[in-house]
């Protein structure tokens, strides 16, 4: 039992000293449960900011992309905020600094009703629907798509 015992010691001596010289390794991208995860505390905290009990936020698409091509992704979250009468669509860009994600920036205009989410080739697209002239605030019938670029820490619209 005693020469397990040594052996296994001297085998997690020679890891630690082999893993000492060997390149440190960036921290993993996270899995989708992660990103979804760390997209809810992202709206949570805008939910405790936004001081007004009668407005909800809520996460929505999350995606998991490098977007600036550095080797790191960023988790993209498409969020709504749900007030009485009203509703807001918002996308954020949290980007990873130490070990941990942070808001890094989001869009600031009006989006319209963002029915889907998706990212390519470093492009956010948003498939959204506007009012037309007869539509009830309820109901947009007019189709749009919007695209943005990740640069400089703000999303960019794409023409």
């Amino acid at each position: 039992m005693d020469i397990m015992i040594l052996r296994l010691s001297v085998l997690l001596a020679s890891a630690c000293i082999a893993g000492a010289s060997a390149p440190v390794a960036l921290a993993a991208s996270p899995d989708a449960g992660q990103a979804r995860r760390i997209a809810e505390q992202y709206v949570a905290g805008k939910q405790s900011a936004g001081g007004n009990p009668q407005e909800t936020y809520e996460a929505g698409d999350v995606v998991i992309t490098d977007l600036d091509n550095d080797g790191q992704d960023e988790i993209v979250v498409l969020w709504t905020l749900y007030g009485p009468t009203y509703w807001h669509h918002g996308v954020a860009v949290l980007a990873q600094q130490g070990t941990r994600y942070v808001p890094a920036g989001e869009t600031h205009e009006p989006l319209g009703s963002v029915e889907a989410m998706t990212v390519r080739d470093r492009v956010v697209e948003l498939k959204t629907k506007w009012p037309g002239p007869n539509d009830p605030h309820c109901c947009p019938t007019i189709e749009k798509t919007l695209r943005y670029r990740w640069t400089a820490g703000k999303l960019t619209p794409v023409k």
